[in-house]
């Protein structure tokens, strides 16, 4: 079986920058969603696995008592330090960790989050079964993953714009065996031991002003099109970007416009 290339750190290291400015503003929507579902309450300590540029811990780093964040990518956590130092954030501890491997201390932690990150995790029982581990008995976690292409205007204008670039490209299809499917993400969290079990669709808000910024704002946010940006090299890309912005121009609804992409959010909780 082949790896999601996206389960190793280069294409994360290649889009900090960019997922940082780019994609964070529209994630924290997803956030705070998680926060309402999973019951969060303040001076608790959590713990934030996969967690990127910190986009959750430093949205709780006024309210918990003490935030435990690791991720794979250094380049993400170069950026996450230097946020937490302009943020004065003196609570987070950030970790260069393996979240299928964490070396953190049983029964722990009171919250435990990931945001779009154990979605991507080659073995994700190791991960659930990881963040169950660390979690004090009764905590509570919530984890998050995109919905699948066709329930999400704003993943259906992208692939359809990639499709008119490379129309090579298959068309995507649900994975019944991914994340991607509630029934199968609330039985995978629930047989790592997770009880209460509860999978949330959630659609979050994109504003669209333009085609050539939603362009690049999906590029420079997304992990996989920045790599394949620069694996084309800038001459073919700026062929297949012409195309790609035709595409959306032709598609795009009047602008500006406001598009969805849906998330599903499963909260769960450790047996006491």
């Amino acid at each position: 079986m082949s790896v999601n290339p996206l389960a190793n750190p280069e294409p994360w290291n290649l889009v900090a920058g960019g997922y940082q400015s780019e994609t964070v503003p529209a994630f924290r929507q997803y956030c705070q969603k998680a926060l309402e579902l999973i019951g969060y309450e303040p001076y608790k300590k959590v713990v934030d696995i996969a967690c990127g540029p910190g986009t959750l811990s430093l949205m709780l780093a006024e309210s918990a008592a003490e935030i435990t964040a690791i991720d794979f990518s250094a380049g993400m956590l170069d950026i996450f330090r230097r946020l937490a130092a302009e943020q004065r954030a003196k609570n987070i501890i950030i970790h260069h960790m393996d979240g299928q491997t964490l070396d953190l201390p049983d029964n722990t932690f009171d919250f435990g989050f990931s945001m779009f990150g154990l979605m991507f995790f080659p073995d994700r029982m190791a991960g659930f079964k990881e963040l169950l581990r660390v979690l004090k008995p009764g905590g509570r976690a919530a984890v998050s993953s995109w919905a699948p292409v066709a329930e999400s205007p704003v993943m259906q204008l992208m692939f359809g714009s990639l499709r008119a670039a490379f129309p090579e490209r298959p068309e995507p299809k649900t994975n019944m065996l991914s994340l991607e499917n509630p029934e199968f993400f609330q039985n995978e969290m629930t047989n790592a031991g997770f009880q209460h079990v509860m999978v949330t669709a959630f659609d979050g808000e994109w504003r669209i002003e333009n085609a050539d910024t939603f362009l690049e704002s999906m590029v420079k946010g997304s992990a996989p099109l920045e790599m394949m940006r620069h694996n084309l090299g800038a001459d073919v890309w700026a062929e297949k970007r012409k195309l790609i912005v035709a595409y959306l121009q032709e598609n795009l609804p009047p602008l500006p416009a406001v598009l969805h992409s849906r998330a599903l959010i499963a909260v769960g909780s450790k047996p006491v």
